[in-house]
Parts: C-alpha cells; sequence; structure tokens
C-alpha cells in the first residue's frame, strides 16, 4: 500500500494556498517528514487530506482507495489526523481520553482487549505514570504526549502528524521519533509528520517532502532531499551537511550573505 497527492489545490476566500501538488508515492511502513518553512501549506494540505477542507481539484490514493470521493464520515475511518495545536480542559483522566479515542469509531462497549491497548501505548510513549491525571491538570508537553496516544491507538491507514514533538524536550523528541518509526513499520502504514526540525527528520524520516508557497519543491528519499539544492532555496539559508559518527546526517544552516557583502 502506499499514498500519493496528485495535481491537489486549494485555496482560502479565493487566496491560493496549494497549487497543483503532487506528492509523488509514500509508502507504507515509513516514516515520511513534511518540511517547509511557515505558511508552506503544511497544515492545510494535511486538513485537506484529512478532509476537513474540500480542495478545488486533485486526487488523493490511499491503496486502491480514492480519498477524494469519500465523505468525512468514510475518510475518518481511513485517515488519523492529530492537529498542531491541542489543549483540553475537560474532567478526565489521561486514560479516559486515550480509551474514548479507541472508542470514537468502533461500539462504546470497552472490553479487556481496549484496556490492554491503552495501557500499552502509555507504557510505550512512557507516561503510564499519568493514566490516573486529569488531562487539564498536564503541562503543554505532556498534554502533547496524551495527544499522541489518542492518535495512535486508532486503527488507520494513514496517520497525519502536525508537529508531533513542538512542545517535548530534546529526550522526549528523540524518543518519540523513534517509537514513531518502530510503531509505523509494524502497523505497515503510511505516517507523515510535519516537522520544523532538519535534524529531526535527518535522523528518523526515509522519506521526505519539501514544501514552500503552497508547492512541493522536492519528494524523495531522505538523503536525497537533504543533498538537493532545493533545501537551502526553500529555506533561503545556507545549508552544511555533516555525518554522525553513527553516519546519520546533521544539518547546519546560516543565514545567507546580505547583498553587497562579502
Amino acid at each position: 500500500m502506499s499514498f500519493s497527492i496528485e495535481q491537489l489545490s486549494f485555496a482560502y476566500a479565493r487566496q491560493p494556498v496549494l497549487n497543483g501538488v503532487s506528492s509523488g508515492s509514500l509508502l507504507k511502513g515509513r516514516l515520511t517528514a513534511l518540511l517547509g518553512p511557515n505558511a508552506a501549506g503544511k497544515s492545510t494540505l494535511f486538513r485537506c487530506i484529512a478532509g476537513l477542507l474540500q480542495p478545488e481539484s486533485g486526487r488523493l490514493l490511499l491503496g486502491d482507495n480514492r480519498l477524494h470521493e469519500m465523505d468525512r464520515a468514510e475518510r475518518i475511518h481511513q485517515v488519523c489526523y492529530m492537529p498542531q495545536s491541542y489543549n483540553s480542559t475537560v474532567a478526565l483522566t489521561v486514560f479516559e481520553v486515550v480509551l474514548l479515542a479507541r472508542k470514537q469509531l468502533r461500539d462504546w462497549r470497552v472490553t479487556d482487549d481496549d484496556i490492554e491497548a491503552v495501557s500499552k501505548l502509555l507504557r510505550r510513549f512512557a507516561i503510564e505514570h499519568l493514566a490516573e491525571q486529569y488531562i487539564g491538570e498536564l503541562s503543554g508537553g505532556q498534554q502533547q504526549m496524551v495527544a499522541l496516544c489518542q492518535s495512535m491507538v486508532r486503527t488507520a491507514d494513514l496517520y497525519l502528524l502536525d508537529e508531533p514533538t513542538s512542545a517535548l524536550d530534546l529526550r522526549r523528541q528523540l524518543e518519540v521519533m523513534q517509537t514513531l518509526c518502530e510503531i509505523t513499520r509494524e502497523r505497515g502504514v503510511v505516517c507523515i509528520a510535519a516537522m520544523h526540525d532538519l535534524n529531526l527528520a535527518a535522523r528518523f524520516a526515509e522519506h521526505i517532502v519539501l514544501m514552500k508557497d503552497g508547492e512541493i519543491r522536492a519528494s524523495g528519499a531522505t538523503e536525497q532531499v537533504l543533498e538537493s539544492p532545493q533545501l537551502a532555496e526553500t529555506y533561503e539559508v545556507d545549508i552544511e551537511l555533516k555525518r554522525s559518527k553513527d553516519r546519520i546526517y546533521m544539518v547546519g544552516a546560516s543565514l545567507l550573505p546580505e547583498e553587497g557583502q562579502n
């Protein structure tokens, strides 16, 4: 199974945001990083794929399924979307909100399998100690971890994670990205994470989609995109690539000299 975007276009009140976006094939079992500067169109693209926005044209193909022909109710069974911002003050515990996410698209009878699935996922993301705490009492980073569990406890073929590590400290970022890679491989699903950290993308992603101004500037294997001139052009910086001792790219960036300067 693979996922592809073909000639997708979208506009807000006649202001174009996505301009004929095409991704190529994004394969199952591989984490894809969606990169690009602010206002590149990444979040809008996710909302179009999830069915929250209606594109003007284009196709969304997930295996044999034509997502663009499904209504939102049908699509929600195929696509799990985690938005960028997450803040909840509901009077529910962490365990309860993750359990509700699991049961949302199923019957509401809670089984032993449901309890085990939630418990296992909380352990896997190392927040089992928060299970009985109320969601409104958590820090921003802790709430983001809960949002990740709410997304990954669902059964879907395509996961869209908008800035899944933005509120986390460095260690948590590494742990979360490693766990997401493992789950993506184990389930054989397509997982796309919108990110700003080029070094996290270089370390964990197997595929990169690079966006700017509502267009995809590059899409391909991680090393291929990192080594391409489009990366520096997209961010309007100088890019320096180095290899770590374990042969993973480290990305350095510096501002371009102003015109007239040596």
